[in-house]
């Protein structure tokens, strides 16, 4: 018998489930009848007896109908399985305000002296498996719980049970012991527990135990979410917002910071209330030009906080221009000025906003001035309070003196360099017949200005008596401003077929990094080239326009006159705002995102396109592309190359970074002139894990409650219950027949015998 280490009684007869309940219902019957025969006699002992010997009789014959066999068996038990998940998500990184070990910290020393516990669970025949979920579900080990903070980006409970139970499908699972600090960003949220979740639950048919690592007391600031449109117009104030949450830090008054491309806006004081949790921030902004701008909100690290992680988020915004603003500031009337105000007015996508001089002081007037002013000159509100509204302005023979405008050239300079555009028309008030060579405008024009005032006889340094046809110059027949038409050689002729200009602007050379893009013919400036007709600069992060003459309307009303393409003029003025307020229509350089916000561990890949002066693929460009981090010292992360195929076209994966945001600016030569263009991206963590990171119970306490299991807020894993192995292996078997001896039989006869003889003298029979 030592061979067999289990063993197990059956039922040879095969009477089924009706017949065995017949029978045991006539054994019992048999033994009412018996009881009821000796009840209210006198002699208990003899009545015990009597009983007795008419149940074993019962029994005896029970035994032979049933036919009871003794299996003997060998056995071997398979162990089954129980699963240990430990959240490894980022809301286990924080501790508690005295600076304790974090939640990770303390789920990692738990599983590191649970080892004798896990140690017994294996000689009692239940395999141990420990797992780590975040996102997903993944193998673990108590090393790899104890090195470096947890990273998971969502704690997705019951998505990690579901996981369980794929990976335990047809093997045997004997409980689920889940260490978390509850904070589910998946499906479950913050409960109660949904019906696909419950499923899950019911089809794993073992009780889950959870360890809930919270803390009794929590410090925390965080900056929840943000508020906000993903676009805004130019000039349109826009409300940015923030959700600020807070635990444990009532009374409290912080402050909220807004910043973009990583330099403070403007800051928000917030009293932090104790009987909320959630405060509401709100920044106004007025975008000033277009472009795609990374905000960030963030608060202070205070101290004891449980995560610092949490005190900001990054945000973008695209500001478009639904209409170009242009300021036209005109000295006197004029054709060109009357041919100009009607093409601004007449175009839908301009806000026009014009002022011309119909006099000065200075000329002879019978009446006074406040009798002939249709409105006062509003110098003030037009360079103080408006300038920065405008996308364009436009001096058109525009003299600043008589009108207290030289104040503010200081303001429009700055205007200029930070973003915005001039374009100054010439005539005997403009450049430096206007005096503008000794003003603020010479640092932002394209061409350099006498800085002497001019004489006494205005517009002694304008050539009036010189009709002239303007040609393209080399980076004229390739530039944006001067093409009328988009083949090369058409543009070149419809140019050289325009009517001829009267007058020029004398100016000086080009300043540096300018382009002449009209020259005149025989005229020649002080370096020896074409004398100037037609430049374009940059200055600063703005853009500046010099037309050294006053007779432009020529391409427009004498051409149309002559019988030629009179909307030649409508078409160079509109390139040259375009050009101006920097359309990205009109740059040969492109650089694409697939988005504008990745989740972490999402590689951002870029789409280049190279375009000639014609707008045709320029093939076999080399583009280099920085990736920098935004911030107030940019911080380059890597540098990539691509060159452009057949088609101009070029893809590149800039590969994973880490949270952040980033600028990719790509940079090419194209037709001998460099290009640029740039793109912002986000890369932010994904879910809500660090919106609120106060420990929740409920769901752990749910769970456990749902399956039988068990909810512990301390340390120890000893004594949970967990399901015996259920699988076994047979190896060797026996089976002995009990029913079979004739001794059962005899014996069976021998106590109704016993009994019958006992009533006889009992008096009962």
């Amino acid at each position: 018998m030592n061979e067999f280490n289990d063993w197990r009684l059956a039922a040879g007869a095969h009477l089924g489930q009706v017949g065995l309940g017949v029978l045991c219902a006539l054994a019992g019957f048999a033994l009412a009848l018996s009881a009821a025969s000796l009840w209210g006699a006198r002699r208990k002992r003899t009545v015990a007896l009597l009983f007795a010997l008419r149940a074993g009789a019962i029994a005896a014959c029970l035994l032979v109908a049933l036919e009871p066999t003794l299996e003997l068996r060998k056995v071997s038990h398979v162990p089954n399985h129980v699963a240990v998940l430990v959240d490894a998500s980022r809301s286990m990184d924080v501790r508690p305000p005295d600076g304790g070990p974090s939640r990770a910290a303390r789920a990692a020393a738990l599983v590191a002296r649970s080892a004798e516990v896990f140690d017994r669970w294996q000689k009692d025949g239940h395999r141990v498996d420990l797992y780590s979920f975040g996102e997903a579900l993944a193998p673990a080990t108590p090393p790899s719980l104890a090195a470096g903070p947890p990273a998971g980006e969502a704690t997705r409970i019951g998505e990690a049970l579901g996981e369980v139970r794929a990976r335990y499908a047809g093997r045997d699972l004997g409980a689920v012991v889940v260490l978390s600090d509850g904070i589910d960003t998946g499906r479950i949220g913050p409960g109660p527990l949904d019906g696909e979740t419950r499923s899950v639950l019911t089809a794993l048919g073992v009780p889950v135990h959870a360890v809930a690592l919270g803390e009794k007391e929590l410090r925390d600031l965080s900056v929840a979410a943000v508020l906000t449109d993903e676009f805004a117009f130019v000039r349109t104030p826009v409300k940015l917002g923030a959700i600020v949450r807070h635990s444990g830090l009532g009374g409290r008054l912080v402050e909220v910071t807004l910043r973009r491309d990583g330099r403070a806006v403007d800051t928000k004081t917030v009293t932090l209330s104790k009987g909320r949790s959630e405060h509401a921030v709100s920044f106004d902004w007025t975008p000033d030009h277009p472009g795609s701008f990374v905000f960030e909100v963030a608060t202070p690290v205070l101290g004891g906080e449980a995560l610092a992680s949490n005190n900001a988020q990054v945000f973008t915004l695209k500001v478009i221009r639904d209409r170009v603003r242009v300021l036209h500031l005109c000295g006197r009337p004029s054709w060109d000025e009357r041919f100009l105000r009607s093409m601004l007015r007449r175009d839908p996508n301009v806000d026009l906003v014009s002022f011309f001089i119909l006099r000065t002081e200075l000329d002879n007037q019978p009446s006074s001035n406040r009798e002939l002013s249709l409105i006062p000159f509003p110098h003030q509100e037009i360079f103080e309070e408006q300038l920065r509204s405008f996308d364009v302005l436009v001096f058109q023979n525009f003299n600043y003196a008589p009108y207290h405008v030289e104040t503010y050239l200081p303001g429009v300079r700055d205007y200029v360099e930070s973003g915005g555009a001039l374009a100054m028309i010439g005539g005997d008030l403009s450049f430096a017949s206007g005096g503008y060579g000794g003003t603020a405008l010479r640092d932002v024009l394209p061409v350099e200005l006498d800085p002497a005032a001019p004489g006494a006889e205005r517009g002694e340094s304008l050539i009036t008596a010189d009709t002239f046809k303007p040609r393209l110059t080399a980076e004229g027949r390739a530039h944006p401003v001067t093409s009328l038409v988009l083949d090369p050689r058409e543009n070149e002729a419809r140019w050289n077929d325009l009517p001829a200009l009267d007058g020029i602007n004398r100016v000086g050379k080009l300043r540096a990094g300018a382009t002449t893009l009209l020259a005149h013919p025989t005229r020649k400036d002080p370096a020896g080239r074409g004398a100037p007709v037609l430049v374009v600069g940059e200055a600063g992060k703005g853009r500046s326009l010099a037309l050294l003459t006053d007779t432009a309307w020529h391409w427009g009303f004498l051409s149309a006159g002559a019988g030629g393409d009179g909307r030649s003029f409508q078409r160079f003025w509109e390139n040259a705002i375009r050009w101006l307020v920097r359309d990205p229509a009109l740059t040969q350089l492109r650089v694409d995102l697939d988005r504008i916000e990745y989740r972490s561990k999402q590689a951002p890949s870029a789409r280049i396109r190279t375009l000639r002066t014609d707008y045709t693929p320029a093939a076999g460009v080399a583009v280099t592309l920085e990736l920098a981090e935004i911030g107030a010292a940019p911080k380059i992360v890597r540098t990539l190359a691509a060159t452009t195929n057949q088609e101009g076209e070029a893809h590149i994966e800039i590969g994973a970074v880490p949270p952040g945001a980033y600028r990719l600016t790509g940079r090419a030569t194209l037709d001998g002139r460099p290009s640029s263009a740039d793109r912002i991206f986000i890369v932010r963590v994904d879910g809500r894990e660090l919106e609120d990171v106060v420990a929740r119970d409920g769901v752990l306490a749910e769970i456990a409650r749902a399956t039988g299991g068990e909810l512990r807020r301390s340390g120890d894993l000893a004594g949970l219950t967990i399901a015996s192995p259920r699988a076994i292996r047979v190896s060797r078997a026996r089976s002995v027949e009990l029913w079979s001896s004739p001794l059962l039989l005899v014996l069976g006869v021998g106590l109704l015998a016993t009994e019958w003889l006992l009533r006889r003298r009992a008096g009962h029979g």
